[in-house]
């Protein structure tokens, strides 16, 4: 904050030896910064072998840079590992695992299969939030604390870059205070003044919404709708105020905090299925182990509780009713079936898409097309429970509709 012509934030995640906009004698590429930091941070380790867990996203080509820049300060890369298996790989894992991570730039979700066969773990896909990472979110934060201040004591910190530091300083302090606290009083000095204000919790949940919405969307996008899942989430992420509670509300998920350093400590908890000789060095996305079964979820064929279960499908200001019968949505539906029937034949919508049914105490949806149905934006594969409130897409663009209850005068749901 003080010299931000000076300061560069994001040398790993663009690994590469093209000169930088703005060069310098001592850093022409980010390779330069890459091996600076790296080799204070490892210059007391000269001559030992180091273990890589890498975050997902980096090219072949910025891997290969990447063990260059480290064997460079004198230490040897003595294996790599993709970072998100490693910190999963701590304990037993159920059938799929997502994994959450918050870095500088961009948050990351990696999915993770466990194979019975093999009995490992094995990264399968990723996905990336761009620019919704620490920084964006911290600045979200300092723009709503300045406000505060010019709100209530005419004092601007980020009016000139030393109270934008000391703010930038106090900025984590304050939300570990405000981790599980309803208000925290906030103090900065200014001259011979000592500032204070009072701000509530709930406002920096507030500005943080639209970075928590998109993790929740990530976690959603990799969801298969109707089977439960198991999340595990970064300590820096578990810490931030109301997050957890947010990502809490999603359907069959169960969540793990990770400790501090996971990655580290799965890299070498399974040291010897990473290490490799120079000249066989490969990223790891499989490790060892053990299948655990998901506890504290719901199963498929749970009755759900009456006030969560839907009585009605609406769709263009007209409700149908659901019940023993199915439900058939599509726009060229078989003339023996009860049937909603969609306006045409739209893109990404098939002649018979869906089916709506109630059974046994649950409302389900089952898929016929070839397009794919989405509840809450995560695909229906064959049948999945639905509530009230639900968001049902069928295609895409396709249709939507929403899954409603309608109630007696007394607010019973309707038989």
């Amino acid at each position: 904050r003080l010299r931000p012509l000076l300061a560069q934030t994001n040398f790993w995640r663009t690994l590469s030896i093209a000169p930088l906009t703005r060069p310098s004698a001592l850093a022409r590429t980010s390779a330069d910064i890459a091996f600076a930091q790296a080799q204070a941070l490892l210059n007391a380790h000269r001559g030992e072998r180091v273990l890589l867990a890498v975050p997902v996203g980096l090219t072949r080509e910025q891997l290969g840079l990447l063990v260059g820049v480290i064997n460079e300060t004198g230490v040897s890369v003595a294996g790599l590992v993709d970072a998100a298996l490693a910190a999963c790989s701590l304990t037993d894992a159920p059938a799929r695992v997502l994994h959450l991570e918050l870095e500088l730039q961009q948050a990351t979700l990696s999915v993770l299969d466990h194979s019975a066969a093999a009995s490992a773990l094995k990264r399968t896909r990723y996905e990336i939030a761009p620019r919704r990472g620490w920084m964006s979110l911290q600045q979200a934060w300092l723009q709503l604390i300045a406000e505060q201040f010019v709100r209530k004591t005419r004092f601007d910190p980020l009016h000139e870059a030393a109270s934008e530091q000391r703010l930038l300083d106090q900025l984590p302090g304050w939300l570990a205070s405000l981790r599980d606290a309803p208000h925290a009083t906030l103090s900065m000095q200014f001259r011979d003044r000592a500032l204070e204000i009072d701000m509530e919790r709930a406002q920096f949940i507030a500005a943080a919404e639209a970075h928590y919405n998109d993790w929740v969307r990530l976690v959603q996008s990799a969801r298969v709708a109707g089977l439960p899942v198991e999340v595990r989430v970064s300590s820096r992420l578990a810490a931030l105020p109301g997050f957890m509670e947010q990502l809490s509300t999603l359907r069959d998920c169960a969540l793990h905090v990770l400790p501090h350093g996971a990655a580290a400590f799965g890299a070498l908890l399974h040291q010897s299925s990473i290490e490799r000789s120079a000249e066989a060095l490969a990223l790891i996305t499989q490790l060892p182990v053990q299948r655990a079964e998901l506890e504290g979820v719901s199963a498929l064929d749970d009755e759900t509780p009456a006030p969560l279960r839907p009585t009605h499908v609406l769709f263009q200001g007209r409700a149908w009713r659901i019940d023993e019968q199915p439900l058939v949505v599509g726009w060229a539906v078989n003339g023996d079936a009860r049937a909603l029937h969609l306006p045409s034949a739209a893109p990404g919508l098939s002649r018979q898409h869906c089916t709506l049914v109630r059974r046994n105490g649950a409302v389900l949806i089952e898929d016929h097309s070839t397009y794919g149905s989405f509840v809450n934006e995560e695909r229906v594969v064959g049948r999945s429970v639905l509530q009230v409130g639900d968001r049902v897409r069928l295609g895409a663009p396709g249709v939507s509709f929403e899954m409603i209850q309608l109630v007696t005068d007394d607010g019973a749901p309707q038989d």
